[in-house]
């Protein structure tokens, strides 16, 4: 038995999800759920052949992110150094493995699909990995007319 990372559609799983379900868990993990969602969205991409630096940046970006609190327990000087190296890290992924994964499904849909899907570039450096899996979500597409985005006949 093997586990797909798509639906029936080829899109994501969690693309049908419900915007606010999806962001009711990133509140209620304290953020965590976003990078995780992030990771899946990375592992969806790279299963259709495109790069593997999405997935890249958001693995790390989660590493940094649990390795925080593990940073506390050093020594004094070594915890701050420590501290805010891992802080800077995670920021600086936090804000390109958003824009990376935005680049790779963009380039995925236009090749495949001669459609350039809409991934504004100032949502996704406020939401990250919650806007882009809601620009993948089927009603988005029905909002823009698929019949002509997605070159199907009427």
């Amino acid at each position: 038995m093997s586990f797909k990372l798509e639906d029936e559609y080829g899109r994501p799983w969690t693309a049908s999800a419900n915007l606010g379900w999806l962001t009711l868990a990133a509140v209620l993990t304290f953020g965590m759920a976003a990078p995780l969602l992030g990771v899946y969205l990375s592992l969806w991409i790279r299963s259709k052949g495109r790069s593997l630096a999405p997935l890249v940046r958001f693995s790390l970006c989660l590493a940094s992110f649990l390795g925080l609190p593990f940073t506390l327990l050093g020594h004094p000087v070594l915890m701050v150094t420590l501290e805010n190296a891992a802080s800077t890290m995670w920021v600086v992924l936090w804000i390109a493995a958003p824009f990376t994964l935005r680049h790779e499904i963009r380039r995925y849909y236009k090749e495949r699909e001669g459609w350039d899907i809409e991934i504004g570039p100032f949502f996704t450096l406020f939401f990250s990995a919650l806007y882009i899996n809601y620009c993948l979500n089927p009603i988005t597409f029905s909002e823009r007319d698929p019949a002509t985005t997605l070159n199907l006949r009427k």
